[in-house]
């Protein structure tokens, strides 16, 4: 690089120019429309292009994900992040999003797991008895 003034004097220097490429998330989903409770799930992120240092984290419905006994977030590299849930149950339902930044930018990719649960009472029914002909309310 060259500078001059209007005097005449220039300086002259070297400089480097790195241009960095953003994180890029190769699309995925859990599969299915819905999942049964109990059942093993899991997603993948993979980041398919753009410069390291790549930060990879997991959020469900906004939140971040901490791994539990059931829900694990593992790092398999430096470009892949797996999540985990090894017995789906009613509070894993939602959208889990996988974040991927580097200097030059941040993506978001997600996916919606809807989970089965088998009807369950509210308020367990009793037996009542009345007599015949007589009116009855439950």
């Amino acid at each position: 690089c060259v500078a001059k003034n209007e005097e005449g004097y220039s300086a002259r220097s070297d400089l480097e120019v790195s241009v960095m490429e953003p994180p890029q998330i190769v699309p995925f989903t859990f599969g299915f429309e819905s999942v049964n409770e109990g059942k093993f799930v899991q997603l993948v992120c993979v980041v398919m292009a753009g410069d390291e240092p790549i930060r990879l984290s997991w959020s469900l419905k906004g939140d971040e994900v901490s791994s539990d006994p059931v829900l694990s977030t593992t790092l398999l590299g430096t470009r892949t992040s797996m999540l985990t849930i090894s017995s789906v149950g009613h509070q894993h339902r939602g959208t889990y999003t996988c974040r991927a930044s580097n200097p030059a930018g941040t993506v978001t990719h997600s996916a919606d797991l809807n989970v089965n649960v088998p009807p369950r009472w509210t308020v367990e029914p009793t037996d009542k008895q009345f007599a015949q002909g007589s009116d009855a309310k439950v």
